[in-house]
């Protein structure tokens, strides 16, 4: 009767797990939008960063620009996108001045120049290089669109 018991329960539970995960194969109804929305750099190649005010983008909503801060200095460039999922930053530029983590910046900059494809989750966004995962950006709540 034990048996009997347990496999039934065994039953219900695999039942229950395998409807509920027919409903996390589409995309999320609380995405945050790739463009307008300023993204913060919280964790780079597996570690978590402290990016305070600094490390992020905002991904232009029209011409295909977009815009951010390293440690110290701002950066700008352009970007594609060339198919859904995929995303191209391109002549990636920066103010000049010499920060007390260059190497971070410089980090974060070549970072964006390698990345190839992108998935939002809620207010976080994934950034792929050659299917890798590279960095995670969180959606700042009160960014200015």
């Amino acid at each position: 009767m034990k048996t009997v018991t347990w496999l039934a329960l065994l039953g219900t539970i695999l039942l229950m797990t395998s409807s509920c995960c027919s409903c996390r194969r589409g995309p999320s109804k609380n995405n945050k939008p790739l463009t307008g929305t300023q993204w913060t750099l919280i964790q780079e190649d597996g570690k978590l960063i402290q990016a305070q005010d600094n490390y992020y983008i905002i991904i232009g909503t029209e011409e295909g620009r977009f815009n951010g801060r390293g440690d110290c200095n701002s950066l700008m460039g352009s970007y594609t996108l060339p198919a859904e999922g995929k995303i191209d930053f391109q002549g990636i530029a920066s103010t000049r001045a010499f920060c007390p983590d260059q190497a971070g910046e410089d980090r974060f900059f070549q970072m964006l120049d390698e990345v190839d494809s992108y998935e939002i989750d809620g207010n976080l966004l994934m950034l792929y290089t050659n299917g890798e995962l590279t960095a995670i950006m969180e959606a700042k709540e009160d960014a200015a669109q």
